[in-house]
This record gives C-alpha cells, sequence and structure tokens, in this order.
C-alpha cells in the first residue's frame, strides 16, 4: 500500500528529514572551509586569491552540473542539492577570505547573493522561476558575487537568453499537441550561465 505524504511526514523518518538537511548544509559549510584552507595554505600569499577562486569554480561545476542532469530529467532542483552547494561555497569563500584577507569580497558575495535572491523570489511570483530555482540563485549568487557587483545579474540574464530556443521548442509542441508538458527545466541554463560569466569574469580579470 502507499504511503501518502502527510503519513510520511509524520513518521520519524519524515520528521528527521530537516535534520538531516540540516546536518548536510553544515558539513557542506565546514568541508568548504576546509578545502579551501587546503588548497590555498601552502601557497604563497600572492597565489592564494586566483588559486583559490579556480577551487571555487571547480566546486560549483562539480555539484551544479548533477543538479543540471536533475532537473533536466525530472523538472526539479532537490534541497540535498542546492543548499549544501550554497554553504558549500560560503564555506569556501570564508576560508578563502581568512587566507588572503579579501573580507570584502567575502562581503561582496554574501550581499549579492541576498540581492538577487531576492530578485529570484520576484520573478518566482511572477511565474518564471521555481522554488529550486531561487535556491540555486543563493549559489550562483555567492559564486559569481564574489567577482563583481553586478556579474550575479548578467547571470540571471544569459540564463534566460541560453533559455530561449528551448522555450521556443517548447511553445511550438504545445501548440501542435495540448497536452505536452511545457514546464521548462531552468537549472540547466543557470547553471550553463553561472559558469559562463564567471569564466569570463575569471579570465578578463
Amino acid at each position: 500500500m502507499a504511503t501518502s505524504p502527510s503519513t510520511l511526514a509524520g513518521s520519524p523518518q519524515g520528521r528527521s528529514a530537516p535534520r538531516r538537511l540540516l546536518l548536510l548544509r553544515l558539513a557542506a559549510l565546514v568541508g568548504g572551509f576546509g578545502l579551501s584552507a587546503a588548497l590555498t595554505g601552502p601557497l604563497p600569499a600572492e597565489h592564494r586569491q586566483g588559486v583559490g577562486e579556480w577551487g571555487a569554480i571547480i566546486l560549483f561545476t562539480a555539484a551544479a552540473v548533477p543538479l543540471a542532469v536533475i532537473d533536466a530529467r525530472t523538472r526539479r532542483l532537490p534541497n540535498l542539492g542546492t543548499l549544501p552547494l550554497a554553504a558549500g561555497l560560503l564555506g569556501y569563500w570564508t576560508g578563502l577570505a581568512t587566507a588572503t584577507g579579501q573580507w570584502q569580497l567575502l562581503a561582496q558575495a554574501l550581499i549579492t547573493a541576498a540581492v538577487i535572491g531576492a530578485v529570484a523570489v520576484v520573478i518566482a511570483l511572477l511565474g518564471t522561476l521555481a522554488a529550486g530555482d531561487i535556491k540555486l540563485f543563493l549559489a550562483i549568487g555567492l559564486l559569481t558575487g564574489w567577482f563583481s557587483w553586478m556579474l550575479p545579474l548578467y547571470a540571471l540574464i544569459a540564463g534566460y537568453l541560453l533559455a530561449i530556443p528551448h522555450a521556443v521548442i517548447h511553445l511550438v509542441r504545445r501548440r501542435r499537441d495540448s497536452a505536452h508538458d511545457t514546464r521548462l527545466p531552468f537549472g540547466p541554463y543557470l547553471a550553463a550561465a553561472a559558469l559562463l560569466v564567471t569564466l569570463v569574469a575569471k579570465l578578463a580579470g
């Protein structure tokens, strides 16, 4: 017999799910800090920031690519992926700021992540973003915000531009088949856009 969502939520397993997610986020936070320290600690001071920034890009890529695949297949970005990714990046940047003294860049990343997260919430209220996209944007804001105040906004715009061909195809199929699922997996485009603008900023800098 199938278990209803309400029954599952009331079970010990359902009640422990938020606790497991919290522990995972804390582990990602500490792990990100440790990873940053391990990558940059042995390096000369003048090389720490440059190498450390590449580490953050690799960290984001390693987590965002599987999330993009999941979203493309299921139209869903799981909390167990998006929230620990944001926590891991926060820990990583904190570790890098500790190693380099670039506390202003950490503050910049935090502020821009909060702002772009608020912008994503407003867009979601208009019906073009889902809850998983908003949580992914926390990580995107942290990644891109370290490099520039405006980079998270560029990532958002680039994500929409990359998604246009797919959206057009969906609309054409919708006209031919009214039963066609028109939900667009936006996670892959957001992740790709974030990596694209970050790489451009990193290489240009």
